[in-house]
């Protein structure tokens, strides 16, 4: 069960999750993968209600490591695109 199916809020809007996205003040972990994404210093991640934050520390650098990694698979991609 989800977060939006068991009737919570999410913590951040979808419109406000997009109005971010578009100023640059929030990315997606990777051009891939765009159910996580970094904003005010915090990574979120996506649920049909909205976007949730996510607390656990240990995700979190999970989330940082993955971002890294991803971040070099597309700048390779990108080159080989070229």
């Amino acid at each position: 069960m989800t977060n939006s199916e068991a009737g919570m809020m999410a913590d951040l809007s979808h419109a406000a999750m997009d109005t971010a996205l578009a100023d640059g003040t929030a990315r997606y972990l990777s051009e891939t993968i765009r159910d996580f994404a970094r904003y005010r210093e915090s990574w979120w991640i996506y649920d049909r209600a909205g976007w949730w934050q996510v607390t656990r520390a240990d995700v979190a650098a999970g989330l940082d490591l993955m971002a890294q990694n991803m971040r070099l698979a597309d700048q390779a991609v990108q080159r080989s695109a070229s």
